[in-house]
């Protein structure tokens, strides 16, 4: 099995690129209601099922607590990742070659955790969301972070000695 993370990349920024776009702080009905965000949160999965969601959480102080998991219930806000799904099962029995985001190819050996790539590739994307300045116009407060988690909690980001990396502005 192979997974193309190089497409995924595109889709996955798109995606964000589509999430900013829709965010209004004046009608927020997510995590925190109205207002600015204080922590932008992408969270993933592959394990039952493949997918990709960004949240905007505009709780005062917001902080990676899990909360972010609220927001599924809103399948629209979600970006479907069937073969991510796919290649966690195939991962327990075969090895699976991964074409980075950067164009270089790795296999993964069977057995071994895709948490981890997924999660380093969802980060990747944010990062480079970020440079770009997608999230420029985003109404979002001076101290608005960014953080990436499984589902499972296999893979997170936003350690407490990064904040200032993980500044979304």
């Amino acid at each position: 099995m192979q997974l193309d993370f190089q497409r995924d990349f595109a889709e996955i920024y798109a995606y964000l690129a589509e999430r900013v776009r829709g965010f209004d702080p004046k009608t927020h009905d997510g995590l925190g209601g109205p207002g600015s965000v204080e922590l932008f949160e992408v969270g993933f999965e592959y394990s039952q099922a493949g997918w990709v969601i960004a949240v905007f959480d505009t709780r005062p102080a917001a902080e990676s607590d899990g909360e972010w998991t609220s927001e599924l219930e809103n399948e629209s806000n979600l970006l479907p990742r069937p073969h991510w799904a796919e290649a966690g099962e195939w991962q327990e029995e075969e090895p699976i070659t991964i074409i980075g985001h950067d164009g270089t190819t790795t296999v993964l050996p069977t057995g071994s955790e895709l948490a981890i790539p997924l999660g380093d590739l969802v980060k990747a994307v944010v990062i480079q969301a970020r440079t770009d300045g997608m999230f420029a116009a985003l109404a979002k407060s001076e101290r608005c972070l960014f953080g990436i988690e499984h589902f499972s909690g296999e893979y997170g980001w936003l350690l407490y000695e990064d904040r200032e990396q993980a500044k979304l502005a």
